[in-house]
Parts: structure tokens; sequence; C-alpha cells
């Protein structure tokens, strides 16, 4: 079977925890989600209807991401990959503390990072340009193993992944995080071709 020239990826986030409803920061912590993020999800599913059928669907072993893809699989033929490096970034020391508190105890720090979070990383936290590299190589190796001519894939991850994904599809290096989390939960669908991810890899092997 001829080797892929392209992908067709199907992008969704996961909807919000109980620490996102109290403005709290989370990365790695693996919570449920609220039922206002559930139903969010399940509305943005339901009103989705892809061109051509999903074969896989890629996601992390977080519990909403779980819940999340599976929600999505509609046929027996749909296979579900679960990878743990496709989990949300992390906040470090900064996880589960309040934004009001974090303002108030590092002011500096919290403004530039509410600015662009691609400029501050957390104590003991990832930074967004390691997280983009994580993510986007395991979206690679994951797909390379897909077979047909143009795969139709669905991608399910937590909100700064799926935002960091989100940019990388865009063919941004790093985009206005914020901004994009602000976007209306929905099923997005991105050409991702070849060429691309030669580029990126070439990219990639450069910079090491």
């Amino acid at each position: 079977m001829a080797k892929p020239i392209g992908y067709t990826i199907h992008l969704l986030r996961v909807g919000e925890t109980a620490w996102d409803a109290d403005s709290r920061i989370i990365g790695l912590t693996d919570l449920p989600m609220t039922q206002a993020g559930s139903n969010a999800v399940a509305d943005a599913i339901r009103s989705f209807e892809p061109d051509h059928p999903i074969s896989h669907i890629l996601t992390s072993n977080e519990e909403s991401a779980q819940w999340s893809a599976n929600l999505m699989i509609t046929s027996p033929d749909i296979k579900l990959k679960s990878i743990d490096n496709l989990a949300n970034v992390g906040m470090g020391l900064w996880e589960g503390e309040l934004e009001s508190i974090l303002e108030e105890r590092c002011p500096s720090a919290y403004n530039q990072w509410k600015e662009n979070p691609a400029r501050i990383t957390p104590p003991e936290g990832e930074s967004f340009y390691d997280a983009q590299d994580r993510l986007a190589s395991s979206i690679i190796k994951a797909i390379s193993k897909v077979k047909g001519t143009h795969p139709s894939l669905a991608i399910m991850l937590r909100p700064w992944a799926w935002a960091i994904v989100r940019c990388w599809l865009n063919e941004q290096k790093m985009c206005d995080i914020w901004s994009q989390l602000d976007e209306p939960m929905q099923v997005e669908t991105f050409e991702l071709m070849k060429s691309q991810i030669d580029s990126y890899q070439s990219r990639a092997k450069a910079s090491a």
C-alpha cells in the first residue's frame, strides 16, 4: 500500500475541570471535567460531520481526554491510540495555584505569563517550546504508522496541549495561546501534508 501523502487531522480539546472553573492553574493534574465541560465536548462531537471516515483517534492517558476520545468512537473500525507523551503541559510549582494568589505573590512573572505564556516557564514546569516539540514529534510518530493514501484521524487533547498543537498545525512555532483558548469548542479540521512533516523534522534535526 502506498505511503500517505498527507493526513486529515480533526482536532478537539477537552472541556473545563473544576480547577479551570475556579481559575486555578492546571497542567498535568488529572481531573475529570465538570458537567459543563462534558456537555461542551459532547455538543461539539454531535455537530461534527467528517467528510471521510476517521480511522484513528490519538489522545493521552488522562481521564478527561480518554472520556472525550471514547465519545468520538462511533464505529468499531475506529482505533483509539493512547499516548503518554500527548499529555498536557506541566505547570510545575504553579500547579493548583489560584491565579489571584500567583498574581499577588509573583506579579512580574504572572503578568508576563498572561501576556505570553510561552515566555515564562513555571518553576519545575515544562516550557511551551519543549511541549510543542514533544507533542509534534509524538503525533508524527503515531500517524506515520497509519496506512492509506490520505488517512483521516482525530486528536483529542487537554487545553494547553491542544492550543500548542493548533499553533503547530497552522505552521506557527508558537502563537497567542490565550486567544486560542478563547475559541469556541468545536472540532477543527487541518490538512497536514507529508512535506510539512519533512520540513518540521529537518528543522528539529538541525536544532538538536
